[in-house]
């Protein structure tokens, strides 16, 4: 998962009890929220009524440690994707499942009814060159430039592509900031030439816009940038790397990867193929250096065309989403389904160094794992039913949920919500949550502060205007007695599985921990972070998803 972008929205503070819900004892105090929307929710503890009360309870600190310590364990080498140790948690995940009394809703049968199998591309780490065409007389014709040395290919599709070349500048698109970098430009079926990054300034360093267009992981630092090139119909993403990005490849640090893709293209794709340049690329489009905090569009490059050929040794892979389901108990309402889902793999092996990936994710599988154990385990069902889904490939592009979401097992015009888990290891440090408070200018902060210990409190991203996700939530907070922040987002440019769902227009809740050094690291160990946290946010999880399907 990458680092979710915080939001600037407007700012109420409530400090409340609970609401009217299942959740809350009968006649327990309750304060309304206001009309807008609510950030901050300060939730005093209410005990939980039944059957939610015997779920909460259920959920425990060492059965979600003996899951974190096996799935973040030397044995599974790191659970990369297409690998042995990766197929040993699946098979872990199906048989708990079973274990729990939660159904299989794969799309096998026999001992495989809890598996969705889903076909890949397995594409070796690509070579090619990259040609730069000036009408006669012009400096730089037929110059060409390879990858390794001025370009990054990973994830361009084999093949030739041949094209003009527009310049979008920045590539930035900013309503609020009064900036459009591609008004007014013709895109369709060109190569479009984009900095790195955001312009200069402070009101672009917000974390929003930050984590929009200048992302710390370059993996998906454009996507957003990626995203308006689909909607506008380029063919390519050229983009201008900062200076430094010959010398980190001649370093070693940056070098083309093996990826995966889906066997077939889908819409979930990000856009089109993102090619990484160096400024001597930019140079021999241009005519001088590239950049610059003013650097504005200026559209079509008169005379300029760009040739790319990419080579790859590309076979076939199997992977596998484990689903499990728990029927709904009312006949009217049991043909609407909560989507819970965390993803099971990881990272692999990586120059010789094994990544676990206890944070990312076996937090989320564990939570997971004991949260459908807590449903199964209920005296009866809640009226809705409820999906438990483990996504194999996120950390691959999202490969199993955008699987799932191309050929649901459960129809997304009748999923009623979908809960992700992923990162809920680390919890916050009380530095860490004044600064925010300061940032979002909260009356009286150190009071509110001083009000509840750092590790009970918990920020969630969700979509405004969506109430009964909020309503879900304090509901939650308050049978858990934990402090919530509301990170209000679209989704639609999300780095866990989330964002599928968020661009279908499905009502998301992301649940998240906190960021932590060993992100993507081999330090990334159970040893490494904090199982009463995760159980923290499972109970959190647990209870929401029951208000939600109970409704």
């Amino acid at each position: 998962m990458t680092h979710p972008p915080r939001s600037l929205p407007a700012l109420v503070l409530l400090l409340e009890l609970a609401l009217g819900s299942s959740l809350a004892v009968a006649g327990a105090a309750a304060t309304e929220p206001p009309a807008a929307v609510t950030e901050f929710v300060r939730a005093v503890p209410v005990t939980a009524a039944e059957p939610v009360a015997t779920g909460l309870r259920g959920i425990d600190t060492p059965a979600l440690a003996a899951h974190l310590h096996f799935l973040a364990s030397p044995a599974l080498a790191g659970r990369g994707l297409d690998t042995p140790s990766l197929e040993v948690a699946a098979e872990y995940l199906a048989a708990q499942l079973r274990i729990a009394g939660v159904a299989p809703f794969g799309s096998g049968s026999g001992p495989a009814a809890y598996f969705q199998e889903l076909p890949l591309r397995r594409i070796a780490p690509p070579t090619g060159e990259l040609t730069v065409e000036h009408a006669a007389g012009e400096s730089g014709r037929g110059r060409s430039y390879r990858s390794g040395v001025d370009l990054l290919l990973s994830g361009a599709p084999v093949g030739a592509l041949r094209g003009p070349v527009v310049d979008a500048g920045w590539g930035v698109r900013e309503p609020q900031l009064g900036r459009d970098d591609w008004r007014g430009l013709d895109v369709r079926g060109r190569l479009v030439l984009v900095r790195a990054g955001a312009p200069g300034g402070p009101e672009w360093r917000t974390d929003e816009l930050v984590g929009r267009w200048d992302a710390t992981d370059e993996d998906d630092r454009d996507d957003a940038k990626l995203a308006i090139a689909r909607e506008l119909g380029a063919a390519a993403l050229l983009v201008v790397e900062k200076d430094d990005f010959a010398a980190r490849l001649a370093r070693g640090e940056l070098a083309e990867e093996e990826s995966f893709a889906p066997f077939a293209a889908d819409d979930e794709d990000d856009g089109p193929p993102r090619i990484r340049v160096s400024s001597a690329v930019a140079r021999a489009l241009l005519g001088e250096p590239s950049g610059g905090e003013a650097v504005l569009p200026r559209g079509p490059l008169p005379g300029v065309a760009v040739e790319l050929r990419v080579e790859a040794v590309e076979r076939t892979a199997l992977a596998r989403n484990v689903l499990g389901i728990l029927p709904g108990s009312d006949p009217a309402r049991r043909d609407e389904a909560v989507v819970l889902g965390a993803h099971y793999d990881h990272l692999g092996t990586r120059d010789g160094r094994v990544h676990p990936g206890a944070d990312d994710n076996a937090s989320g599988v564990a939570a997971l794992l004991e949260i459908a154990r807590a449903f199964a385990a209920a005296p009866r069902s809640p009226r809705r039913t409820l999906v438990f889904a483990f996504w194999t490939g996120e950390e691959e592009g999202h490969l199993g949920s955008r699987f799932y979401l191309r050929s649901p097992r459960w129809p997304l015009a009748q999923t009623a919500a979908y809960l992700n888990l992923d990162m809920i290891g680390h919890p916050w440090r009380r530095e860490e949550i004044a600064e925010l408070l300061a940032d979002r200018e909260v009356p009286d902060a150190t009071t509110f502060l001083g009000s509840f210990e750092p590790a009970d409190f918990v920020e969630l991203g969700l979509p405004a205007e969506r109430p009964e996700l909020d309503a879900a939530l304090r509901a939650g907070g308050a049978a858990t007695g934990l402090t919530l922040h509301f990170d209000r987002t679209d989704g639609k440019h999300g780095g866990s599985d989330y964002r599928g769902f968020a661009r279908r227009g499905v009502p998301f809740i992301r649940f998240f921990g906190n960021f932590f050094p060993g992100y993507h690291e081999p330090g990334d160990t159970a040893d490494a972070l904090a199982p009463e946290q995760v159980r923290r946010v499972a109970r959190l999880a647990f209870a929401t998803a029951w208000e939600l399907a109970d409704r």
